[in-house]
């Protein structure tokens, strides 16, 4: 009996200290299982910009990279199904179409999209050079650069859930938008533990997009939209507005919280800076967000910033001297445009470094630099 009675209590000791043991052993290794699947498995990056601000050259800089998934502006279908509606309200189904896309989640499109049978009826999906590659299209093989008018030839009926499984083998997604108007509506990714998103805000002279837009045919849409935002019909005036008061917002938001949620996590640069220096941006840009830029591509890079690379494969419709082609509107706006448009627009002209232009000599002064120095401004 005393050795049945010792034998009890050793047993109910070992059980009492083995309990917490192995219950604290469970709960750490449970906590840690937790920990490791919300880790982002991969990065991604938001380019955000406005209507013809050289955001579709930035992000060719990136699609061009084998490990980067990319996407050109598919929260336009989310724009045009709802063209209804005044842009403030289209700003909240857009960052959710988002959301799944940087988890790789393409079902959402379906709301947007009646026939999503090809990947051809995702808009500008010629674009992307994953979707031109395998798994996407597996008649084609994966290549250093994108060959456009082989992709649409022999790509076009690929299956669009292929979209979703190419995302998945990708460590890097990539989406180049224009149409936030402020960056709260974003809030929510940045601060969702299980994204890794970092945005470059890219700013041009506004008197250079209002150039471009009277050049570029298509964006009636857009317009007729934007102007919702002030009870307007369609009005450049008010288009204008709207697009330069959505980057002093952008802005003035993310500089109040770079010391918090967006430490890291933003970065803004003039379209004007990078064309003079593409490459160092670049190299800035990959460091940004973990990626390695090869000797090719920053051969690619500088070739076609500097017109040496034809245009026979439709491999860049804007491939050219970058720098000259961000100067091109002080010879094709008047002088009386581009009052009106310093007029409606000071206060991002003011906030970026973009001088005044006070006379017709002025404006055609290629000799006088527009541009206030980095850090000056």
């Amino acid at each position: 009996m005393p050795r049945r009675c010792t034998i009890s209590r050793l047993c109910f000791l070992i059980l009492a200290l083995g309990c917490p043991i192995w219950y604290s052993g469970w709960k750490l290794s449970n906590l840690s299982g937790q920990r490791f699947a919300s880790r982002p498995q991969r990065t991604q990056l938001l380019i955000l910009s406005s209507w013809r601000s050289g955001s579709s050259f930035v992000g060719q800089l990136f699609n061009q990279n084998p490990k980067v998934f990319y996407l050109l502006e598919p929260t336009r279908h989310v724009w045009m199904s709802l063209s209804k509606k005044t842009p403030q309200l289209i700003q909240a189904p857009m960052r959710n179409l988002l959301r799944s896309i940087f988890s790789c989640n393409m079902s959402a499109f379906e709301p947007y999209i009646r026939k999503h049978k090809f990947v051809s009826n995702l808009f500008s999906w010629k674009e992307s050079r994953a979707l031109c590659s395998p798994p996407v299209c597996s008649a084609l093989q994966h290549s250093d650069f994108i060959d456009r008018p082989k992709c649409f030839q022999i790509c076009h009926q690929s299956p669009f859930e292929k979209i979703e499984e190419a995302c998945r083998t990708y460590s890097h997604v990539v989406v180049k938008v224009v149409r936030f108007l402020d960056l709260v509506t974003l809030y929510p990714l940045l601060k969702d533990p299980s994204l890794n998103l970092k945005i470059i805000h890219l700013v041009r002279d506004p008197r250079a997009i209002l150039s471009s837009r009277q050049h570029f045919p298509g964006l009636n849409v857009d317009d007729t939209i934007l102007s919702k935002a002030q009870n307007s019909s369609k009005n450049i005036s008010v288009v204008m507005q709207e697009i330069c008061q959505a980057q002093v917002r952008i802005y003035k938001a993310a500089s109040q919280n770079l010391s918090s949620f967006l430490k890291d996590r933003y970065l803004m640069v003039r379209y004007e800076d990078l064309v003079k220096d593409p490459l160092a941006y670049l190299r800035e840009w990959y460091d940004y967000i973990g990626l390695s830029l090869s000797p090719k591509l920053e051969s690619w890079v500088y070739n076609i910033t500097h017109g040496t690379i034809s245009n026979d494969r439709g491999l860049m419709h804007f491939s050219g001297d970058s720098l000259k082609i961000a100067q091109q509107w002080r010879k094709k706006l008047s002088f009386q445009k581009v009052k009106e448009v310093q007029k409606l627009c000071k206060q991002e002209m003011d906030m970026f470094g973009y001088q005044m232009v006070w006379d017709e000599e002025h404006l055609k002064n290629m000799s006088v630099d527009l541009i206030s120095p980095q850090g000056t401004y």
